[in-house]
């Protein structure tokens, strides 16, 4: 009983990296969102 205790607090903080995970890179993929006209800006203008 106390093992299955700790695959579950373990399977637990897993899941709760993963959360943290799919949240930063989503607010990346945003971020490179906002940045990829400004970069493809500077690159036809030959700035790069």
């Amino acid at each position: 009983m106390i093992k299955q205790r700790h695959i579950v607090t373990y399977l637990d903080s897993i899941q709760a990296r993963l959360v943290s995970l799919r949240e930063l890179q989503s607010a990346t993929g945003e971020e490179l969102s906002a940045l990829l006209p400004s970069v493809l800006d500077r690159a036809f203008k030959g700035e790069l």
